[in-house]
């Protein structure tokens, strides 16, 4: 089987549809010349979405050549537009309706049909919500109209919005955070190995300043430093094998401790990139620094230096850091070893003048 699909027809929502799949890392056909500039309209958003591993506008194709857009896994048509002859599996906006901005929006509503299950399948693998017309009404709206009739469909407002749901578990909040642990699944072959050559330091984050993380100065604001730190930290874990299954196991790290120095402004939609430098670990331990670059002018914005603790989630307290764990742990931590230790650690926050307060003196008491 072909692992390309392709998309017959045109406007935004052809459009959407092929920035969805190729922000999903599949390669894409399109038979519309005029797709290729409203994809690259459309693409930002799909950054700041979250692409899958290999994602790439490189691999958006023009051909109207029916027998290659035939041979497609998937051919996704349009409007009137017609499938090539041929085509092993065609949905349509009839058999898998979706909403726009559908390479945002997670829902699309399958009708019943001998194709049904294998078009599921197809829409989770790139990380939407396929639902049927056993789905409760509510739970549909929650993924997609609802979302619209709240934003006007504005991209940014879209997002926003879905991203605030995520900590409730419910609708495009859910979907979110699915289309999250896909994404970062689907790039888990980048996962340590006995005998890899560790980078030194880690670049294994990358993203974009999100509209809800700048504040009335125009700025990233201080919370949202940390979340971005978050996520880096987040790739650090599923580099060592800190994953679902990991989870669901028993087992993760909590952050103990955290020291952040904003070195730098930075606004809103502008790079960033994280390099990792593992300072140091333990039986129990992980102390590490994220320092965060602007993506394109490469400065140096801020530094997070923190200290984790590996839990055991059944029992509720700290407990040892499983092996394979620890051997990628320490794999990273030898190789960092040489890492000139940015200044920012281990630093005291007080005034250039400020005495340090002594430690009480111990008093003892004695009796007659």
């Amino acid at each position: 089987m072909t692992s390309y699909v392709a998309v017959v027809g045109s406007g935004s929502r052809a459009a959407g549809w092929a920035t969805r799949f190729l922000a999903s890392g599949l390669d894409v056909l399109v038979d519309d010349r005029t797709l290729h500039d409203q994809v690259a309209a459309m693409w930002p958003m799909a950054q700041r979405l979250g692409l899958f591993p290999g994602a790439s506008l490189s691999r958006l194709t023009v051909t109207t050549d029916p027998q290659r857009l035939a041979q497609a896994r998937l051919v996704q048509v349009v409007g009137d537009a017609a499938p090539p002859a041929g085509a092993r599996l065609v949905a349509t906006d009839h058999s898998a309706t979706a909403y726009e901005p559908i390479h945002l929006l997670p829902l699309v509503e399958l009708a019943e049909g001998p194709d049904r299950a294998e078009l599921a399948s197809i829409y989770r693998d790139i990380g939407m919500e396929p639902c049927g017309p056993d789905t409760p009404a509510n739970d549909r709206r929650r993924l997609g109209p609802a979302i619209v009739e709240l934003t006007g469909g504005d991209p940014d407002a879209v997002l926003a919005v879905m991203r605030s749901l995520r900590p409730s578990g419910l609708g495009a909040g859910a979907a979110i955070a699915a289309h999250e642990a896909k994404r970062f699944a689907a790039g888990s072959d980048r996962r340590w190995q006995p005998g890899d050559v560790v980078e030194a330091p880690l670049q294994l984050y990358t993203t974009n300043v999100e509209p809800d993380w700048v504040d009335y100065n125009g700025h990233m604001t201080e919370a949202a430093y940390l979340t971005a730190a978050g996520w880096a930290s987040d790739a650090l874990f599923r580099y060592i094998g800190d994953d679902e299954a990991y989870r669901a196991d028993g087992h993760s790290f909590y952050t103990v401790e955290t020291h952040v120095h904003y070195l730098r402004e930075v606004d809103v939609h502008e790079p960033l990139r994280f390099a990792t430098h593992l300072l140091g670990t333990d039986a129990k331990r992980i102390h590490l620094v994220h320092q965060m670059h602007h993506g394109s002018g490469g400065a140096l914005l801020s530094t997070i230096e923190q200290m984790l603790v590996h839990v055991d989630l059944r029992a509720g307290r700290s407990a040892p850091i499983l092996a394979e764990l620890a051997a990628a742990l320490a794999a990273i931590a030898d190789a960092h070893r040489s890492l000139p230790i940015p200044d920012q650690v281990g630093t005291i926050i007080r005034l250039p003048d400020q005495a340090l307060p002594s430690a009480p003196q111990e008093t003892r008491c004695t009796s007659d």
